[in-house]
């Protein structure tokens, strides 16, 4: 039945137009950080299982006082984007995460998809083709304090206007 519905809306995806960095507000953010993982390459199938995979990143530049990341599932037959993960006030120090360390006990973690404050591993639609997954990092000037654990857009409001620069990976999962 699942994968019957996952055909039915195979046509039916978010669109990368609503990613982090296709936001009007961070369009014009240089693109100076490169992020890799050691479980998949840009474009790559993500590895099973349900911690985070490892990230590692370079290009921060001088004057962050803290990293920001989103993971976002720019094919899921909704609206806008489904949010796996939002992460804040990480070391700007700090050149990536080990596998699983998008976890509340490791750094900062906003609400995501479904109130869910974790990593969501990535599980499409069976049948409704592959999904991508957008993993992007922001370098931004300043910490912003919130009274609760922020969503993907009271973090991005917050930061409107202090991102330094930011960079994507891409994994793919299909079901």
């Amino acid at each position: 039945m699942m994968r019957a519905l996952g055909r039915a809306l195979r046509d039916r995806r978010a669109g990368e137009r609503w990613r982090v960095a296709e936001d009007p507000r961070f369009s014009a953010v240089p693109r100076t950080i490169t992020i890799l993982s050691d479980a998949f390459d840009d474009g790559g199938a993500l590895p099973d299982g349900p911690g985070s995979p490892p990230l590692r990143w370079t290009g921060v530049p001088e004057g962050t006082a803290m990293l920001a990341l989103v993971v976002e599932d720019v094919d899921v037959p909704l609206p806008r984007p489904a949010t796996h993960a939002v992460a804040y006030a990480i070391d700007p120090q700090t050149d990536g995460l080990a596998a699983g360390g998008i976890a509340p006990e490791q750094i900062a973690l906003g609400s995501g998809a479904f109130g869910a404050r974790r990593y969501i591993a990535p599980s499409p639609i069976p049948g409704h083709g592959a999904h991508r997954y957008v993993f992007t990092v922001l370098a931004v000037d300043y910490v912003p304090r919130f009274d609760q654990p922020p969503t993907r857009g009271r973090l991005l409001d917050a930061i409107a206007g202090h991102v330094l620069a930011l960079g994507e990976i891409t994994g793919t999962r299909e079901r």
